[in-house]
């Protein structure tokens, strides 16, 4: 589809030579955001392929992650799981080029005394006591109290700053 595109990168205010580019698409290209979802959908299928690893939601539904683009949250009943869908997710990424940014992948545990650490390639992933996904907050006890409160003091601020507008006389 794009064969024989190349690229020139400005280095130290000069200009160099043109090399090719061997992979994936352009960047805007329609294609592009089709084929990271489809990347990270097979990703995530390989990750949680074993049934038994979901946590009951409902009393008729069960989850196994939550994705959103490129933020995931894995779900599991105990470390072992966690472990072996981290695993796994790394695994699988790796083999298709990408990789989990380690910095930025936290470990929420509800309710739970256990603190065994759960590794991406033997580096140890960062406990955290909570967790934003998608605007909604939980703590380690399972409460939301926090992103409820964060979500009354935005409404506050939006009402707050169009005040003007609310006491204005033009509707009068």
């Amino acid at each position: 589809m794009y064969n024989g595109t190349t690229a020139r990168v400005i280095h130290a205010g000069e200009l160099t030579d043109p090399f090719d580019i061997k992979t994936w698409v352009r960047q805007g290209c329609l294609l592009s955001p089709f084929l990271f979802l489809l990347v990270v959908g097979y990703i995530l299928r390989r990750a949680t392929e074993r049934k038994q690893q979901k946590i009951q939601w409902t009393l008729t539904s069960q989850l196994e992650n939550l994705d959103f683009a490129d933020d995931i949250e894995l779900l599991s009943h105990n470390h072992q799981q966690l472990q072996e869908k981290t695993a796994t997710l790394n695994t699988t990424s790796k083999s298709l080029g990408l990789k989990i940014h380690k910095n930025k992948t936290k470990i929420l545990r509800l309710k739970t005394n256990n603190n065994r650490p759960v590794t991406v390639e033997d580096e140890e992933l960062e406990d955290v006591d909570s967790s934003t996904y998608l605007g909604s907050t939980i703590n380690k006890e399972g409460g939301v109290e926090e992103g409820v409160k964060k979500r009354i003091q935005k409404a506050r601020q939006a009402f707050l700053g169009r005040k003007k507008i609310w006491s204005s006389k033009i509707s009068k």
